[in-house]
């Protein structure tokens, strides 16, 4: 952990501040972009959580004793480029106040000076004068930076659009024609940055996700049961909902209670009530995932699909792969031959044992990116006439317990992106899509879960 002491010296300037909290994290090493404010605030000992904040960007909340940690939230709502900025900016609240709390609001007017301080301190950290300088040479066209160019030095940064202009304009006198703030702040609002990039083919940086997965606290466990079978109602509703069963979260506990109470006796144990079957079903299966130590294989698959339809008539059909080529309804994908389903689970169950020889050895992202791949490829080999999405989510987190991470889902309103996703992982085996949909629902699951944190 970094030591804040020998910082003191450099209370007065944001960009001495700055420049000496990089060579404390450096050493003798260049500095290489973007820079990771979040593996930042971990290094110096302080956990950061993501928060449904409404009017706030951060917080900084001081441990109350030396055994105690120190908090950071950060506005899960906000633009990667703002939560990052946010986390540089409570790092320095961290550094430099840590004697009392400080609230960071969204456009706040008439800031202190602790907060002006830690702005530019921010700014200084994630951008440093003097790399910025350097970077913008590479630019430059009579002395000036045009807004096209700098778009491709926010992205080497890491930062906002605005805030590249802005300190192009203020701290190097680098952007031609009227630079008066407001007129300023109109000229890049019409300019429309987001729209630009798209239209240069730019994407979004998913290393800027994966920063903060990688240093991510996840506090929940299992023994909480309050919260679990709270966040597995949401969790059962909206996967169903996604696979187009329509049920009223309300009665979900009442059906699952009787289900599994009186099994194939139940009155809903019947074709009329086939919804509330597989929900019942799917809520079994992810009880016996999150509780189990049993080993995870390529086969278990067979095992989940079984349980997903334990409580249908006929449940004995369950588990058993398709003998037929059948049409995947609203998929973007192609599946196999059914005639290459066995081969195809064999293959699934070499790559989940290979990955769990390298599970300690991943990164949180790493792993995740890996599990994405397989998860890819069942939906591909697609085992079963019906529950193939369910069963392959459900592997996957099964794959994500065992790393201590938690379990996600997707709501309705995602299902074409998630879906497209699969699509160009097919066709044009790029997961990046794929792998950015599941950082940010796991990054969700966290918040849910540690529900009871900086509340």
């Amino acid at each position: 952990m970094i030591d804040t002491d020998t910082l003191q010296p450099y209370f007065k300037s944001p960009r001495q501040l700055a420049n000496e909290v990089l060579k404390l994290y450096f050493g003798s090493e260049t500095p290489s972009y973007p820079i990771d404010p979040f593996k930042l605030l971990k290094e110096f000992g302080v956990i950061f959580q993501f928060r449904g904040f409404k009017g706030l960007e951060g917080v900084y909340i001081v441990p109350e004793n030396d055994e105690d940690i120190a908090l950071v939230g950060i506005n899960i709502n906000r633009p990667i480029t703002r939560q990052r900025f946010t986390a540089a900016h409570e790092l320095c609240h961290h550094i430099k106040d840590r004697e009392k709390n400080n609230i960071c609001p969204i456009n706040g007017k008439q800031k202190g000076p602790e907060e002006l301080f830690a702005d530019k301190f921010a700014g200084e950290l994630l951008m440093p004068t003097s790399a910025l300088r350097e970077v913008a040479k590479n630019f430059e066209k009579d002395g000036y930076v045009s807004f096209d160019d700098a778009i491709y030095i926010a992205d080497y940064f890491g930062v906002s659009f605005e805030a590249c202009i802005l300190s192009l304009a203020y701290r190097l006198n680098k952007i031609s024609g009227e630079t008066a703030y407001k007129k300023l702040k109109r000229r890049i609002e019409k300019f429309k940055p987001e729209i630009k990039r798209q239209d240069l083919g730019l994407r979004f940086d998913i290393n800027l996700l994966q920063n903060v997965l990688n240093a991510y606290h996840y506090f929940f466990e299992n023994e909480c049961k309050a919260v679990w079978y709270s966040f597995k109602n949401d969790f059962v509703y909206n996967e169903n909902r996604l696979e187009g069963v329509d049920i009223d979260k309300d009665v979900i506990g009442e059906l699952l209670a009787d289900l599994r109470l009186n099994k194939q006796n139940s009155e809903y144990c019947s074709s009329e009530f086939r919804q509330i079957v597989e929900v019942a079903g799917h809520s079994s299966m992810y009880d016996y995932i999150m509780n189990t130590n049993d080993p995870i294989s390529g086969f278990r698959i067979l095992d989940l699909n079984k349980m997903l339809f334990q409580y249908a008539p006929f449940p004995d059909e369950g588990g058993k792969t398709r003998t037929s080529n059948n049409l995947v309804l609203g998929a973007k994908f192609n599946t196999v031959d059914y005639k290459e389903v066995p081969k195809g689970i064999i293959e699934i169950d070499k790559m989940i044992k290979e990955l769990e020889m390298r599970r300690e050895e991943l990164t949180v992202t790493e792993y995740v990116d890996e599990v994405i791949k397989i998860h890819h490829r069942i939906t591909v080999i697609h085992p079963f006439s019906d529950g193939n999405g369910r069963v392959s989510r459900a592997i996957l987190n099964w794959q994500f317990k065992n790393k201590g991470l938690p379990p996600v889902y997707l709501k309705l309103e995602k299902k074409e992106r998630y879906f497209d996703a699969l699509r160009k992982a097919d066709i044009e085996k790029e997961y990046d899509e794929l792998n950015a949909i599941f950082y940010q629902e796991i990054l969700n699951s966290m918040m849910q879960l540690n529900s009871s944190f900086l509340n």
